[in-house]
């Protein structure tokens, strides 16, 4: 993808976020810049491709398994590039389609459009944070690579709580802080965090102020928080599982190959889907299915 990051490629996590509107503006312009990268990033022969493909494919089979009415409205937040809201649609549902950055809006439309299923996907600007629906309007809300990128993941989780319905499902992905391909690099594993800031604290001091790289933060996230999260909201887990095992790196700088690293993306996830410990837990995202307290 020449010069510029891929979606798999995120920013650094962070266990500190921006304030919101630092954070919101700088989320929109990372996909704004890489929109067509986004577009593109599901059909391409790569890890990320690979990565995303079994995401989604997790996504819509857990959708399947819930059978739900097709009376039922569904709420994707953070449609991107449409791969999930159109399936979602072919399926016969009606699906809302939110995005905060246009382009992503657009992305959506064309794959909609393409797909005949134009008339089934509505896609427009909102915010996570606040949503523009009326209480329990859907029957399913989802969000998919949405929450490592918010200021106020508990805020969000709240107003996907306020739109579902009783009874109803979300689900959602949640940046797992203790995935494998950083527990096993040196410069990204999170019990090295602590002394890493220290160090980097004591260096700022010596430093030639710089300007701020105009990316946004990545929150990653233990499945314990979320689950606290959802419970102070009436929500209760369902299920839950790991996708993803990107690229071993050392220094961020990637060890293999695509080819090599889909082997190992796809033998991992085998393992994980099996409950094999320490793999089960240690995918790049957490996948997790709640339910809205019915009353």
């Amino acid at each position: 993808m020449s010069s510029q990051a891929s979606p798999d490629k995120a920013p650094e996590p962070s266990v500190g976020i921006a304030c919101g509107v630092e954070q919101q503006k700088l989320v929109d312009a990372h996909f704004q810049l890489h929109a067509a990268q986004w577009r593109k990033v599901y059909t391409e022969a790569s890890t990320e491709g690979a990565i995303y493909r079994e995401r989604s494919a997790a996504v819509l089979r857990w959708v399947d398994d819930l059978a739900m009415p097709r009376v039922d409205r569904v709420l994707e937040i953070g449609c991107g590039a449409g791969v999930i809201a159109v399936a979602l649609a072919r399926r016969g549902y009606l699906v809302e389609a939110v995005d905060s950055v246009a382009d992503m809006l657009s992305a959506t439309r064309r794959c909609a459009d393409g797909a005949g299923m134009g008339s089934s996907v509505v896609a427009s600007l909102g915010d996570t944070h606040n949503l523009a629906f009326a209480d329990s309007a859907f029957g399913l809300v989802l969000a998919i690579g949405v929450l490592p990128y918010l200021h106020s993941p508990q805020q969000a989780l709240a107003e996907m709580a306020r739109v579902l319905k009783p009874g109803g499902y979300l689900l959602v992905t949640v940046g797992n802080r203790s995935r494998l391909n950083h527990v096993l690099d040196p410069w990204l594993c999170p019990a090295l965090q602590p002394v890493k800031r220290a160090l980097r604290a004591t260096l700022r001091r010596f430093r030639r102020p710089r300007s701020e790289a105009a990316a946004p933060s990545l929150r990653l996230d233990s499945l314990l928080e979320l689950e606290r999260w959802l419970s102070s909201i009436g929500l209760a887990k369902v299920k839950v599982t790991t996708v993803g095992f990107p690229s071993l790196t050392f220094h961020y700088r990637r060890i293999f190959g695509d080819r090599t690293s889909i082997t190992w993306n796809r033998w991992l996830q085998r393992l994980a889907d099996h409950n094999v410990p320490g793999i089960r837990s240690s995918g790049m995202d957490y996948l997790v299915l709640a339910r809205k307290q019915a009353g």
